[in-house]
């Protein structure tokens, strides 16, 4: 599945255009406008269902956005190989998402099991627990990304009584340079996007917190500058041999010990399930937080400028690792801001927001891909965009640059031509107007915005 940088302007060629304020929070969910199903492997075939996949309904109001989904992705799912006999099935979602995000409790508020955020396709998100602890004791949690990983399906997912869901970055086992799982091979899947270290990850989901959650790559400093990189976790792999004591130092007593790094332990799933080595990883307690090894925070986030936060906001990361490979805490440990406990389950009657205890109570707006006083809405694959933004002084670019940009300002005037060898290294922009301009690639004809302030 291809993401589409969602620009709302009108203009053909060297006219004008008009601008809107970006509302990511509202653009950002994959209306399914087409009436497509979800789809499944059974054996060689793929199925296709009869719930709708993706997101029905987007509602909002001044502080929040409202989201009727069915929880199906576009993209195929199934099967789980660790013999999994549930599938994907509706779940009548209805989340309620702040639009303002508010700072939380010091300290944050831990994630617990269960659905903790949305993805832009209406699919839930999981933190990295599975339910089960070593000798079920509480102390030593399993780390569902190790010990679920061959169950997950092409996609990384796999449901828990028909709710489908991931633990992790939702891009493929084969979108990597060292594949954890080999299942892609035989049934393959889009996923909801592709991890591509040469252009910024997209805006995969929010957190019930209302916080937006990205890909792995982001721009090295928070400002927007710095070029692109993978955003790197500063929650580490502790240096242990054994499992004696907790993160925080706290010393267990001999009944309590974890198994040694590397000792063989038995699944609680599946049924029969063969032993596997422990590794180090293996158990959430095998990790500790490094204040400053990596780009982002306690919560697995930072604040920065994003494509579709041009001024900065604070956004989770679903972090990878160097193989592309999902990397711990996968999206984040504990929420930063305060949380829409009504969206944490519990549910209600078919149509009144099954999954979540979720209700409308406040007069709400239909979001319909447009917002007032925008003539219309263009929606144009944009492998390139610009940065920082808004700009005062020089303009760079990244993603896959095109040979020549041309450049308009917003009476549709091309005033300026730039070669890839000029732009690429950026382009000052002194004694130029304040204002908005596009810059477009008139070959494939595709485009960005960036904003010049004075």
């Amino acid at each position: 599945m291809k993401f589409y940088l969602r620009l709302l302007w009108f203009f053909p060629l060297c006219m004008p255009f008009k601008t809107a304020t970006a509302q990511p929070e509202l653009a950002s969910w994959l209306l399914n406008t087409d009436g497509a199903t979800g789809q499944y492997w059974n054996g060689n075939n793929l199925i296709q269902m009869q719930d709708e996949c993706d997101v029905q309904l987007v509602q909002y109001s001044a502080d929040h956005v409202y989201v009727h989904a069915t929880g199906i992705p576009r993209y195929a799912t199934a099967p789980f190989p660790d013999g999994n006999p549930s599938n994907a099935t509706g779940q009548d979602y209805l989340f309620q998402i702040p639009r303002n995000p508010q700072e939380g409790p010091a300290g944050g508020t831990a994630t617990g099991l269960g659905q903790t955020g949305v993805l832009i396709n209406g699919v839930v998100i999981f933190n990295a627990q599975d339910a089960f602890s070593y000798n079920n004791q509480g102390l030593w949690h399993q780390n569902g990304g190790f010990f679920e990983n061959d169950g997950f399906d092409c996609a990384k997912g796999h449901p828990a009584m028909g709710q489908y869901h991931h633990h992790q970055v939702p891009n493929t086992f084969d979108n990597s340079f060292a594949p954890t799982s080999d299942v892609c091979e035989d049934y393959p899947s889009d996923a909801l996007f592709t991890v591509d270290s040469e252009v910024h990850s997209p805006l995969i989901g929010f957190a019930f917190d209302g916080y937006p959650i990205y890909g792995p790559y982001g721009f090295a400093n928070p400002d927007g500058s710095g070029g692109l990189v993978r955003l790197e976790t500063s929650w580490q792999l502790r240096d242990i041999t054994v499992r004696h004591t907790l993160p925080d130092g706290t010393a267990l007593a001999p009944n309590q010990y974890g198994p040694d790094v590397g000792e063989l332990v038995t699944p609680a799933i599946p049924p029969g399930a063969q032993p596997i080595a422990a590794v180090l990883g293996a158990y959430i307690e095998d990790h500790e937080f490094v204040e400053g090894s990596g780009h982002l925070d306690a919560f697995n986030g930072r604040f920065a400028v994003t494509p579709e936060y041009p001024e900065g906001t604070y956004a989770y990361c679903a972090t990878v690792d160097a193989d592309h490979n999902g990397q711990y805490p996968y999206f984040y440990p504990a929420y930063r801001g305060v949380v829409e406990t009504d969206n944490l389950g519990g549910g209600g009657p078919p149509g009144q927001g099954g999954g979540t205890n979720v209700t409308i109570d406040e007069e709400v707006e239909t979001w319909t891909g447009s917002v007032s006083g925008v003539e219309a809405t263009l929606q144009t694959p944009s492998d390139f965009y610009a940065y920082p933004n808004p700009v005062r002084d020089q303009v760079r670019f990244a993603g896959r640059l095109p040979q020549t940009l041309a450049v308009f300002d917003a009476m549709g005037r091309c005033v300026a031509q730039w070669p890839q060898r000029v732009f690429a290294q950026g382009v000052s922009l002194q004694g130029w107007p304040a204002g908005t301009y596009c810059v477009k690639d008139l070959e494939k004809g595709q485009h960005s915005v960036f904003i010049l302030h004075p």
